[in-house]
């Protein structure tokens, strides 16, 4: 078998691709495999940092109107296409799995030009336009919320699966969890809020949580480990030492950069501060975690908001747009959820909407188009 995977720009895109690529490996160990990426985004890294073969192709994002913007974009995205038909014809995949991001529109159109069935994984609530596009020259569209179907274009084959995120967290070693706990010096005894924000971080959450330090540090029963994304965490260090006078912080709060092992680190929580991309809401909801969920505002089609607000509608989660998002707003919420008990109803409503056969689905999925394909 062999399988390219494309998606890219953010960790949203690539983890799953990553997730299902682990998935197929331990079951068929002879199976070859090709990651094919953009050239902007975080997928080169992280690819190959996994092992996976990477190559990259030009990608940009598409707009709606007509402009030089516009023309620039479909030049890029003609391009990448030419590059994307020469990779495929060189590696000749059985199927193509494409997760969203700029990337995937000129994989899978080069796939569907040469006869290769596509399947296309879609992360949010909404989908982006990628992703719709992508639909017209797919096998089948495989959605983590069951009432995404209704975006995409009449006749395309929609199937529920869950974000591949979801079933991975939970395969996590007990021992790796407590080797985790152990090098972030967990306080068993204390309630701890975990706070990030993606692998770029955000400024003004940043602030907020800046503000809160001194609350934290006054308390004797909650701890913090608050990621700060890297290019933000000497100015967050800077602010949090003129703002407290304190040249070292007490170890119930921990303020770090970033964490390469956040899945061993997850079950630790007892309620995290984050955005609501569909791979982290398919973690929380996979181990039942208490959230306050901070949408990014600058995400195509807020579609972020849009994953928060059915997280909320179950009665998961609470949310707090960047635009009503103060100290006290965010002390308020930590402060209903930790200690007025809101968190078991929160948990139990987290589980009830998980999907952790996910990654199972999906790799079925696959399987049905590289038989179609093989039909053909």
């Amino acid at each position: 078998m062999r399988i390219v995977l494309t998606g890219g720009g953010t960790g949203g895109h690539i983890y799953p691709a990553l997730a299902l690529w682990r998935y197929v490996s331990e079951r068929h160990p002879e199976a070859e495999f090709l990651y094919i990426g953009g050239t902007q985004g975080l997928e080169r890294d992280i690819v190959t940092r996994a092992g996976l073969p990477f190559v990259a192709v030009q990608a940009a994002g598409l707009k709606r109107q007509l402009s030089l913007s516009a023309l620039r974009t479909a030049f890029l995205t003609f391009r990448g296409y030419l590059s994307a038909r020469r990779q495929i014809a060189r590696f000749r995949p059985d199927v193509v799995v494409g997760t969203g991001g700029y990337v995937t529109l000129p994989v899978v159109l080069a796939a569907h030009a040469r006869r290769v069935p596509v399947v296309v994984w879609e992360a949010n609530a909404r989908p982006g336009l990628t992703n719709t596009l992508a639909a017209r020259r797919a096998y089948a569209v495989a959605v983590s919320f069951a009432d995404s179907a209704r975006y995409f274009p009449a006749g395309t084959k929609v199937v529920f699966t869950g974000n591949p995120r979801g079933s991975e967290v939970l395969e996590v070693a007990p021992d790796a969890v407590a080797a985790a706990k152990a090098a972030y010096h967990i306080d068993p005894a204390r309630k701890l809020v975990l706070c990030y924000m993606g692998s770029r971080g955000s400024q003004t959450v940043n602030q907020v949580m800046t503000a809160l330090i001194p609350r934290f540090m006054e308390s004797d029963k909650w701890q913090l480990l608050y990621v700060t994304g890297e290019a933000h965490h000497a100015a967050v260090l800077n602010q949090v030492q003129a703002i407290t006078g304190a040249k070292t912080l007490p170890s119930h709060v921990q303020i770090v950069p970033f964490i390469h092992d956040m899945p061993n680190l997850l079950p630790a929580a007892d309620v995290v501060v984050t955005r609501a991309g569909g791979a982290t809401l398919s973690e929380i909801c996979s181990l039942g975690l208490p959230s306050i969920l901070i949408p990014s505002p600058y995400v195509t089609a807020n579609h972020q908001e849009e994953n928060a607000k059915r997280m909320v509608h179950h009665g998961a989660a609470r949310m707090l747009r960047e635009a009503d998002l103060t100290p006290d707003a965010l002390w308020d919420a930590l402060t209903r959820i930790l200690a007025d008990g809101q968190a078991a109803a929160m948990r139990d409503a987290a589980r009830r909407i998980a999907t952790p056969n996910a990654v199972a689905d999906l790799y079925q999925l696959v399987l049905e188009a590289k038989d179609q394909g093989a039909k053909q």
